[in-house]
C-alpha cells in the first residue's frame, strides 16, 4: 500500500544510470514508489514524472536541499542533450496536502535544449508568483497546472480548479 509520504517516479525511455541518480536523490528524503511506463507517444523519446508528497512552497527547497534539487535538474537537463532532436516530457507534481496550498503541477515538453534548461531552472522561482496568483482568485484553489511557454519564456497556468470561497473564509 502506498504511503502518503512516498514520492513517486514514473518514466520511460530513461537509461539505468539516469533513473538510478533520480531514484537515489529522492530516496534520501522520501519513501519511494517507482513505475516504468509503457511507451505511448512516438514523438517522445523519454518521459519522467516525479510526484512529491509535499506542498510547493519555500520550505520544500529548504527541506529537500539545494544539492538534491540541483542533482535532479542536472540529470533532466543532460537527458535533453542526449536525446538529440527527439522530444522529452518532464512532470513535477507537488501533491502535498494543506488547507491553504493547492496541488501544483509543472509540465514541460519539448526539444530545444537551452529553452528546456531555462524552464527547469525557473521552477524554483515560481513560489512567490504562485502565491500571488492564488491570492487573486475569489475561489479556494485546489489544483494548478503550469506549462512552459517558449514564446513568452515563462511558466503560465494551463488550468486551475477550485471551489467557491465562502464569505466568512478569512484567507487572503
Amino acid at each position: 500500500m502506498a504511503n502518503i509520504t512516498d514520492a513517486e517516479i514514473k518514466y520511460y525511455g530513461i537509461s539505468p544510470f539516469e533513473i538510478e541518480i533520480i531514484y537515489d536523490v529522492l530516496r534520501k528524503s522520501f519513501g519511494l514508489r517507482e513505475e516504468q511506463l509503457m511507451h505511448v507517444d512516438e514523438n517522445l523519446a523519454s518521459v519522467v514524472e516525479i510526484y512529491f508528497p509535499v506542498t510547493f512552497d519555500e520550505s520544500f527547497f529548504t527541506w529537500f536541499s539545494a544539492e538534491s534539487w540541483f542533482k535532479i535538474k542536472e540529470v533532466l537537463k543532460e537527458m535533453t542533450k542526449r536525446r538529440g532532436r527527439r522530444d522529452i516530457k518532464i512532470v513535477f507534481e507537488f501533491c502535498g496536502y494543506s488547507n491553504n496550498r493547492p496541488r501544483v503541477r509543472f509540465t514541460l515538453k519539448g526539444k530545444k535544449d537551452r529553452e528546456f534548461e531555462i524552464a527547469i531552472e525557473k521552477i524554483e522561482y515560481m513560489v512567490d508568483a504562485i502565491n500571488m496568483q492564488i491570492n487573486t482568485y475569489s475561489e479556494v484553489i485546489d489544483e494548478v497546472e503550469y506549462s512552459y511557454s517558449e514564446d513568452n519564456h515563462r511558466w503560465v497556468p494551463n488550468f486551475i480548479t477550485g471551489n467557491h470561497r465562502l464569505e466568512n473564509d478569512k484567507r487572503s
